[in-house]
């Protein structure tokens, strides 16, 4: 079983071992949660004291929001506890609370079987402080032990066994996820990768660019007139609070229309008409920022040793990584078009149980498999791949 634990939405895949029956092989499929591949991250607290997750989380969350913590993942990493509802609840339970329901989804999947082994994916520059975090979170969930991954790895994992036309050269990623960029730069060996360079920034995301369209709304209700504007965001009653759960919910889905369209209508509160928000003048907005972040890519692939021309491929993931215009960003500044998976967020969980295929002439036997599988393993039993904080380069043997 894998989880990616993500700021904005949780996924989960299985690996099935099918030996001696007519459809012998193994299989990974994406674990579905309300008839969803997205589990929201989102948590909230019912009348009870109980930890919401899924649906009756974000219904809940919309009526009463000092009930919820939105991106517990975030939280995790920068406070031991948050407020809810007036009371202190430990950012650790709240990540508990998504990975169990993950895991509780994984096993129905695999009627009710415990799984042999748990691979949990993060972000490529979490720090060992970071990393124990997400251990004890696991550990209250009822995972003890699990394997850590880097998100990068698993995506390039996830690319190279399902697209294999550009050969063996080194794969880019560019994971932009709803609360992080990460970047990697990783080297086929054997009969698996070695990271070559990662990097990443814990502060960016699709959160951000949400932001952004948010803005752009904003000025422009403001420009009309302010005072509905000022209603909608000063009134605490609960239907205000589930008008803003709303518009924030219809912010989303504009953003992800704008991949496809070039024109969006955003309907608030006390306004008569919709307003109109052009694709171009999304994409002004957010080409700053995305720039930086791709500027980040350009440099891990520096620090590798290599040009772009050198890549087998650059590889898109990660929820955000539809946003426009990303795509055509890193084509502008590594003059060459990326790879974007049919499903971007989930290619990082099912990648995390994937084999890739070895390079052409490799011996796949027991001795490469034994060496790709080299980690280390802590104190608290989980095994994790030696990534540091921020790395210009990581340990050359390190294989994943």
């Amino acid at each position: 079983m894998a989880i990616d634990f993500g700021t904005c939405f949780t996924t989960a895949a299985v690996r099935v071992e099918q030996a001696g029956t007519a459809a012998s092989g193994v299989v990974v499929t994406a674990v579905e949660i309300e008839n969803s591949r997205y589990l929201p991250s989102l948590v909230c607290l019912d009348d009870d004291g109980r930890l919401l997750t899924g649906r009756a989380a974000v219904q809940l969350a919309a009526q009463r929001p000092e009930r919820a913590e939105s991106h517990p993942k975030r939280a995790l990493l920068r406070q031991s506890a948050v407020l809810l509802d007036g009371g202190e609840v430990a950012t650790a339970e709240l990540a508990a609370a998504v990975l169990a329901r993950a895991a509780d989804e994984a096993r129905a999947q695999r009627g009710g079987t415990e799984p042999v082994r748990t691979v949990l994916t993060h972000p490529a520059d979490w720090s060992p402080g970071d990393l124990d975090r997400l251990v004890e979170a696991a550990r209250l969930a009822g995972l003890d032990a699990p394997e850590l991954l880097p998100e990068p790895v698993a995506a390039a994992r996830f690319h190279a066994a399902e697209v294999q036309a550009e050969g063996d050269g080194p794969i880019a990623v560019y994971d932009l996820g709803g609360g992080t960029v990460d970047t990697a730069v990783l080297r086929r060996e054997g009969s698996g990768f070695r990271a070559v360079a990662v990097a990443g920034d814990p502060d960016f995301g699709g959160r951000d660019l949400d932001q952004a369209l948010f803005e752009l709304l904003r000025d422009r209700a403001l420009d009309l007139d302010p005072e509905p504007w000022q209603r909608l965001w000063g009134d605490r009653t609960p239907a205000s609070a589930h008008q803003r759960s709303q518009l924030a919910r219809e912010l989303t889905l504009a953003k992800e229309s704008l991949s496809s369209t070039g024109t969006v209508y955003l309907a608030v509160p006390g306004y008569p008409e919709p307003f109109v928000v052009q694709g171009g003048e999304y994409r002004a907005a957010v080409t700053p920022a995305l720039t930086a972040s791709i500027v980040l890519l350009e440099r891990t692939v520096a620090r590798a040793g290599l040009t772009p021309a050198e890549l087998g491929a650059v590889v898109l993931c990660g929820a955000a990584s539809r946003t426009p215009p990303v795509a055509d960003l890193v084509a502008a500044r590594l003059g060459r078009i990326p790879d974007l998976a049919a499903d971007p967020k989930a290619a990082v969980a099912l990648g995390a149980l994937t084999d890739p295929p070895a390079p052409a002439g490799v011996d796949t036997g027991a001795d490469a498999g034994e060496e790709a599988a080299q980690d280390a393993v802590s104190a608290d039993g989980s095994r994790r791949w030696t990534v540091a904080h921020y790395p210009d380069e990581v340990d050359p043997e390190l294989w994943f």
